[in-house]
């Protein structure tokens, strides 16, 4: 409980320093304390018998494979989703009500979608779904990538329509998936781990991006001028999303690795006992 908040917090803070120098004492501090802080905590968990977060989970292959595709979908989503709010108030201009009415349709769509995903799931698996879905939510990335200060509303609406119908048409599945693969004796005790996980990458996600954006539009911004600072602010985003759309991208490709997990493993026979005729015939 006290290595955790350290652990998570200071690489956080590392992070978001890392966008505008990843060479400076602050960044430096922060990610090397969290590093120390959270080795510490991985040995910790697993020399006790009921950890904080069971990390023996990760010795499924399956399970594995399935929550480091969650993570980095979860980054690219919820990070662009952060930058979208911003590019809308302060390049477009709009207000904070009129910013939640346009991003309404996302919701929607992602409410539409994931009902369809979790029928799906049941017939076809997690992997063509998480191949289609942030494929969706990636060439929507590449989309905002070239937005401009004058790009109209619904090209940005058309966009969001796309994130949002990805977003529920994969992230439903992946969460069943991930659970599925699970050792079934830790199954209840993963609930935890990945709630906590997603927090944490999702702040990973919001320092990162955030503060890759303010080291693109210092980096773009050659004036200071008010057109001169427009551009470097669009330039900034235009990265930003561009980069979001990569990392949709890659979940996209690592969404081929995924495999239905293992049926649970039969008990095994004590020594010298015959197995069940019944069972035999039943399998």
């Amino acid at each position: 409980m006290i290595l955790a908040p350290i652990a998570f917090s200071m690489l956080a803070f590392g992070v978001s320093e890392g966008g505008t120098s990843w060479t400076s004492s602050t960044t430096l501090t922060g990610v090397i304390v969290g590093g120390v802080a959270l080795i510490l905590f991985i040995i910790v968990e697993l020399r006790h018998q009921n950890p904080l977060l069971e990390l023996r989970v990760f010795t499924s292959s399956d399970f594995s494979r399935g929550i480091v595709l969650a993570w980095v979908s979860q980054v690219a989503l919820f990070g662009a989703m952060i930058l979208i709010p911003l590019y809308l108030q302060q390049i477009k201009g709009y207000t904070a009500l009129e910013t939640g009415l346009i991003l309404l349709p996302q919701a929607l769509a992602s409410g539409v979608s994931m009902p369809l995903g979790g029928r799906l799931f049941d017939k076809i698996g997690a992997r063509p779904l998480a191949f289609v879905g942030l494929g969706i939510i990636s060439g929507a990335l590449f989309i905002l990538s070239s937005i401009t200060a004058t790009t109209g509303l619904g090209l940005i609406i058309t966009a969001l329509i796309m994130m949002g119908f990805g977003m529920g048409l994969s992230m439903m599945p992946l969460n069943t998936h991930v659970l599925n693969a699970a050792p079934r004796k830790l199954v209840a005790r993963v609930t935890p781990l990945t709630a906590a996980a997603q927090q944490v990458v999702v702040s990973f996600a919001v320092a990162g991006l955030t503060g890759f954006l303010t080291s693109r539009v210092t980096s773009n911004t050659t004036g200071t001028g008010k057109m001169d600072i427009v551009h470097g602010m669009v330039s900034g985003f235009n990265d930003t999303f561009f980069l979001a759309a990569c990392i949709a991208l890659l979940g996209c490709l690592l969404s081929l690795i995924l495999r239905k997990p293992k049926r649970m493993a039969e008990p095994e026979l004590q020594t010298g006992e015959q197995p069940d005729p019944a069972m035999m015939m039943g399998h």
